[in-house]
């Protein structure tokens, strides 16, 4: 579908089963023939797959999408997280210049332990579509700052200003767009900021809110009960 784009697939391997096999199949089908590098802590039948075993954290999603990009062959990347539900208008309506990398924002945030979509106002990493060339600039640039690896509190999308003023690091451009059929990422307890975000006892974020905007049915994908159906199995 396009040939321009590599889907880096970012997976922990801690998603309940059920779920990961709706979200790929979501994901096969929006993306076609695009090539696609699949990075997880266990074997996957997805692509080319690369398997990784590096402490979970922050940094490592990132140095896991430059471990991606240099394994890439086409001008453009964009990952694909296992939290993430996206359709082909995604991965198709938009490039970013190559001297910026770009943030989806028609993208819908959806809490395991509770019934309704919300939009959020920050980027995402889940919505990221970059040129490899500035992603393996950029990421270089922070492997070498930091060969140990950087700190959660320190570490976030690349683009973000405040993020790279901490680092130390250039500042690369980004810009934003809205796809008009949007992504669904799903907040849940084996999400990364685990230990870094307090939560309570059933595992609901104490950090993260709702975005101002609700909905309990949104075009494509549906009501967000079903979808959370998926997620517990009780479909």
């Amino acid at each position: 579908m396009a040939k321009d784009l590599t889907i880096l697939y970012i997976t922990a391997n801690e998603m309940p089963e059920r779920w990961l096999k709706f979200q790929v199949a979501h994901l096969l089908k929006s993306i076609g023939d695009t090539p696609i590098i699949s990075i997880s802590r266990k074997p996957m039948d997805l692509g080319m797959n690369v398997v990784e075993s590096e402490p979970k954290s922050y940094w490592n999603i990132f140095m896991q999408v430059l471990n991606g990009s240099l394994l890439a062959k086409t001008p453009y990347v964009a990952i694909a997280e296992d939290d993430t539900l996206y359709c082909k208008e995604h991965f198709t309506e938009f490039r970013p210049p190559m001297d910026k990398v770009s943030y989806n924002r028609s993208r819908w945030s959806l809490f395991t332990w509770d019934n309704i979509y919300c939009l959020r106002q920050r980027l995402s990493n889940c919505s990221m579509i970059g040129p490899r060339e500035l992603l393996i600039e950029a990421f270089t640039e922070w492997k070498t700052k930091y060969p140990n690896g950087a700190p959660n509190g320190l570490v976030g999308e690349v683009g973000r200003p405040r993020v790279e003023k901490r680092l130390g690091v250039i500042p690369r451009p980004e810009v934003d767009w809205y796809s008009t059929c949007p992504v669904v990422q799903l907040n849940h307890p084996t999400g990364t900021d685990v230990g870094h975000h307090k939560r309570d006892s059933d595992g609901r974020s104490m950090v993260k809110k709702h975005g101002q905007i609700k909905a309990f049915d949104i075009p494509y994908w549906g009501k967000a009960t079903d979808i959370i159906k998926e997620y517990n199995g009780t479909v």
